[in-house]
């Protein structure tokens, strides 16, 4: 199921999308995965994986699609608050767990991935193709640690 509705929904938005886009003289693909698609683990193996498909798809587009003016990026949320969180049951407990284990400690919401997705769109963005963009407070770029900071610059 994750391969169904992550990998095939996107080949087929890029069946339909790209010959519009050829028409246009180019355009912007943004999909969206997962920092799990970058590092693999939980909440499942396929969920990982095709996470993972769609940011290695991104990057092939990226290279056979750049030639026509369509730019190609992919944007992995990490763990955001979503209304479908929320209607999991997600106990406050591991909520703040998961807020906690940013570097930022704080926690993001389908807004902060909105505002991604106007960047990547916009024409501000328009030397901007094949990246990952990761929008996660800093999970990707390290973990939080219960050491003492040591101040790196006296």
């Amino acid at each position: 199921m994750a391969m169904r509705i992550n990998v095939t929904s996107m080949m087929l938005m890029a069946k339909y999308a790209i010959p519009e886009m050829r028409k246009q003289g180019g355009g912007s693909i943004i999909n969206i995965s997962s920092i799990d698609g970058l590092k693999g683990g939980n909440p499942s193996l396929f969920y990982s994986a095709s996470k993972g498909a769609v940011v290695n798809m991104t990057r092939s587009m990226a290279a056979h699609h750049g030639p026509e003016g369509i730019r190609v990026n992919c944007i992995a949320p990490g763990y955001v608050y979503t209304p479908m969180v929320f209607s999991g049951g997600m106990t406050p407990e591991l909520r703040d767990a998961r807020r906690k284990n940013t570097l930022l400690q704080t926690e993001g919401t389908g807004w902060d991935i909105g505002n991604g997705v106007v960047y990547l769109a916009s024409e501000q963005a328009r030397w901007v193709s094949g990246i990952i963009l990761s929008i996660d407070a800093g999970s990707m770029a390290g973990t939080v640690g219960n050491t003492t900071p040591v101040k790196a610059f006296d």
